[in-house]
């Protein structure tokens, strides 16, 4: 579907013996976000998810699953979007996006804590802007951004 042969991993559709690999990520992900607290709604989130979505992961052959990515596909919504923290800045996430975007047919939304500024900062490298506040969640502000 979607290959980056330089630094030798691919974007396909996720099969549900991936699920363990994805949990991986996301809690190792979750503990570099101090301000969201205990993990356990965020994980109940993504499991609730998952069964209208549309998800696809990174996988490099030696490394297993990188990456992965949630769409809500009937509102081009980004649920989650998360990256191994050893294969951040080699495209994975741009990837990613990239095959959501061509999936969806429109412009992406997402929401990201306006404290996760390493986010904020990539999205803004690929062109995404600032469309809303997203509101409060448990004490934690976000912004709602839209693709190009």
């Amino acid at each position: 579907m979607y290959i980056h042969a330089g630094a030798g991993w691919h974007i396909r559709k996720y099969e549900t013996s991936d699920g363990q690999a994805c949990m991986s990520i996301f809690m190792s992900c979750l503990r570099k976000f101090p301000w969201r607290g205990a993990p356990r709604p965020y994980v109940a989130r993504l499991i609730r998810s998952l069964p209208g979505a549309k998800i696809w992961v990174a996988e490099e052959p030696n490394a297993g699953i990188i990456g992965f990515l949630t769409l809500q596909p009937h509102d081009a919504y980004i649920d989650h979007i998360f990256v191994h923290e050893d294969w951040r800045f080699c495209g994975v996430g741009r990837g990613l996006l990239e095959v959501a975007r061509e999936e969806a047919g429109q412009p992406l939304t997402l929401d990201v804590d306006t404290q996760n500024f390493g986010a904020r900062k990539a999205y803004e490298a690929l062109g995404w802007h600032v469309a809303a506040s997203a509101g409060e969640d448990k004490g934690r502000s976000q912004i709602r951004l839209v693709s190009p």
